[in-house]
């Protein structure tokens, strides 16, 4: 393990694999529960990113054990939503949550299990921006969908699954997501990754 302070080159392309890997298991996430729950349930895709990306962010942490990683992983998602057409504010919970989930692995030296799970699970909301949008802020939501074309069948279909306690459902499924995944990721780093010589 490099001792620097300031994140360099060969760290830059560690958190570019990374961020790729962790991209590509988003997607995954939110295919797996388009498949899995009948009707709009995108509300419900965070909690699976969460249970599927703690070995990556794990590896992260103890590969690149800098300020700045993790912040730099989580913001690219952000970047995505804003590029991929959502609004404006979906760029800021994958920015702000990942600088949180950085101060705090950082505040454990980036070893600290307890520390990392807490990160984790703060790191875990910044997949939430495209829903924040769809469970609070519905007329803005619904006048976007309109903006791209989407008809009223569309849209009643959009808000069928939404209930009064999505929200609270969708955010608790995180956070117990982020637990699981957390461990998991964990118990792979100490049984695969380290043994193996990886980080």
């Amino acid at each position: 393990m490099k001792h620097t302070k300031v994140i360099n080159l060969p760290d830059l392309i560690s958190i570019g694999i990374y961020s790729v890997i962790y991209f590509c298991l988003v997607g995954v996430a939110e295919m797996i529960v388009v498949l899995a729950i009948p009707g709009y349930s995108y509300s419900y895709s965070p909690a699976m990113s969460a249970l599927l990306t703690g070995t990556i962010f794990m590896l992260l942490a103890a590969k690149v054990p800098r300020f700045g990683g993790i912040t730099i992983m989580g913001s690219i998602l952000g970047i995505f939503f804003l590029l991929g057409g959502l609004f404006p504010l979906a760029l800021i919970p994958g920015i702000l949550c990942a600088v949180l989930a950085d101060v705090i692995a950082y505040l454990g030296k980036y070893k600290s299990k307890l520390g990392l799970m807490l990160s984790y699970i703060v790191f875990s909301f910044n997949t939430i921006g495209p829903v924040i949008q769809l469970l609070f802020n519905t007329d803005n939501y619904v006048a976007d969908l309109k903006a791209r074309g989407k008809d009223a069948h569309y849209i009643a279909n959009v808000f069928a699954s939404i209930s009064d306690y999505t929200e609270l459902l969708a955010f608790g499924l995180l956070i117990l997501a982020a637990i699981v995944g957390g461990l998991f990721g964990q118990k792979m780093l100490k049984k695969h990754f380290k043994k193996a010589g990886i980080v």
